[in-house]
């Protein structure tokens, strides 16, 4: 479609504004307005160099910033999709929270083992039907009083797995363990909804059979965007709160980057200024 009849389509060359800023301030605006909604594909390079006129390098920097931002994901071979979760922080601030975390709370394994790949982790990881993964469940405690704070269940592809261990899992999380044996993971997607607890993790996290507990399934990606990890944290909401913290003033669009994550109850309530958090593990 031309960039004549497309009204999404309009770049000046006489504002003095770079081509790929314009091109990227219209599609964050139609991707804030909803005409593109979460999990919606954007219009291909091809198309989008077609409707306004520009170089692939321009459209390539356009959804760069866009990238940046958090709000689309560029899938290899697939296009580019919009995000549902817009919330972001830099993952070497998400690994310095997760070491002061993991201070704060010690681990049982509950099982280690290779088992068929759950429909949820097949579309996640984007396995082949029949495949088989790396099943870890843990259960993380307050070091203090031993009290269960997080339920973890992660799938790994085999391939990816290859030199995970059970003394590794036990001293390190998930994010962590793939960087010590050669898998950095360059960007975690979470979606956060809620769950009810079933007889077996009522009794893991000493809460009643039907209790609501937060539900948080991450998606962990390497530089290329290869899923190397699907990973389901299941908390109760009366011990653990998703803390957002907003800090000082900047100039244009604030970047949406300065999230707490998950802190414990008290934290939250007798202290506004200190934080364990940032740990989704």
């Amino acid at each position: 479609m031309g960039a004549t009849n497309d009204p999404i389509a309009i770049v000046r060359r006489d504002v003095g504004v770079p081509l790929h800023h314009q091109i990227s301030t219209v599609l964050r605006s139609a991707i804030n307005s909803g005409r593109y909604g979460p999990g919606d594909y954007l219009p291909g390079e091809n198309a989008l160099m077609e409707m306004y006129g520009v170089s692939r390098a321009t459209v390539r920097r356009a959804l760069d910033s866009l990238e940046d931002e958090g709000l689309i994901d560029r899938l290899p071979g697939k296009g580019t999709v919009v995000l549902d979760v817009a919330l972001s922080m830099p993952m070497d601030e998400h690994l310095q929270a997760m070491e002061r975390g993991g201070r704060d709370t010690t681990v049982d394994l509950l099982e280690f083992g290779i088992v068929p790949a759950p429909r949820e982790a097949i579309h996640a990881l984007d396995l082949a039907e029949g495949s088989r993964v790396l099943k870890v469940v843990r259960l993380r405690r307050g070091a203090d009083d031993g009290s269960p704070m997080r339920h973890i269940t992660s799938f790994v592809p085999l391939d990816i797995a290859e030199g995970l261990t059970r003394q590794l899992l036990e001293q390190h999380p998930m994010v962590m363990a793939l960087d010590i044996v050669g898998h950095r993971v360059d960007r975690a997607e979470d979606e956060v909804g809620a769950a009810l607890a079933d007889p077996a993790l009522a009794t893991a996290l000493d809460v009643r059979i039907g209790d609501p507990l937060l539900d948080m399934v991450r998606t962990m990606r390497n530089e290329e965007r290869r899923p190397l990890a699907l990973q389901r944290t299941l908390i109760p909401p009366q011990r653990f709160k998703l803390r957002i913290l907003v800090r000082g003033r900047r100039q244009g669009p604030a970047p949406i980057a300065d999230i707490g994550g998950f802190v414990p109850i008290d934290e939250v309530t007798t202290s506004s200024e200190r934080t364990k958090g940032g740990e989704n593990e």
